[in-house]
C-alpha cells in the first residue's frame, strides 16, 4: 500500500510538473508532447485504480480475518459452556453426594451420642450434635476457602464462610477422630 502511495504521489508531482511545461508551452506558443501528458494522466489513474483494488483487497482480508476470529470465538464459547455445564453437574452430584453423606454422618454422631450417654450416663462432649455440626461447618468451610482467595473470597452467591475458619485441615475424618478420641476411649472402657 505504501508503495502505491509514493507511485501516486510521485506520478501525481511528474502531472503537476507536466501541466506546468504545458501551460508555459501554450503561453509560449511553443511544441509540447500531449501523448506525454496522455501517459502520465492515465498511469495515475491506473495507480488510484490499483490503490482501490488494494484498499478493497485489505478490507476484505480484515473481514476475513474478523470472521474467522468470530467463528473461532463462537467455537471457543460453545467449548467452554459445554465445559462450564459439565462442571455445573459434576459439582451438583457432588453437593447431593456431600448432603447425603452430611446425613448419615449426623445421624451416625447422633446414635453415637445416645449409646454413649447410655453406658456412661452422661453426655459425650464430642458427640453432642451442635458441636459435631460446628465442626463439620468447620472442615467444610476450610474447603471451601479452596474456592475463592482475595476480596471475594469467603463467599459463593448467597453462601457465606469464614475466611480463616478456626480448623484448617486436610482430611475431616482424622480430625474428627482426634476431637472424639478421649469420648470415645472413656465409652468403651466404662463397665
Amino acid at each position: 500500500m505504501t508503495a502505491i502511495s509514493e507511485r501516486i504521489a510521485a506520478s501525481e508531482a511528474k502531472l503537476t510538473a507536466l501541466r506546468a511545461k504545458r501551460g508555459a508551452a501554450v503561453l509560449d506558443d511553443a511544441d509540447f508532447d500531449a501523448l506525454e501528458y496522455a501517459n502520465a494522466e492515465a498511469e495515475l489513474e491506473a495507480l488510484r485504480d490499483a490503490e482501490g483494488i488494494a484498499v478493497h483487497r485489505g478490507r476484505s482480508a480484515a473481514a476475513s480475518d474478523r470472521q474467522r476470529r468470530r467463528d473461532a470465538l463462537r467455537n471457543k464459547i460453545k467449548r467452554l459452556e459445554r465445559e462450564r455445564l459439565a462442571a455445573i453437574s459434576e459439582a451438583e452430584e457432588a453437593v447431593k453426594a456431600l448432603v447425603d453423606a452430611l446425613k448419615r454422618a449426623t445421624v451416625a454422631n447422633g446414635k453415637l451420642h445416645e449409646a454413649i450417654h447410655e453406658i456412661t450416663g452422661k453426655g459425650a462432649h464430642g458427640f453432642q450434635p451442635l458441636n459435631f455440626e460446628n465442626r463439620l461447618s468447620t472442615y467444610l468451610a476450610a474447603d471451601m476457602r479452596k474456592f475463592r482467595q482475595g476480596p471475594r473470597g469467603g463467599r459463593l452467591g448467597f453462601i457465606n464462610w469464614p475466611i480463616n475458619p478456626p480448623r484448617q485441615h486436610e482430611v475431616w475424618a482424622l480430625e474428627e477422630a482426634k476431637v472424639v478420641k478421649g469420648d470415645l476411649e472413656n465409652a468403651l472402657k466404662e463397665k
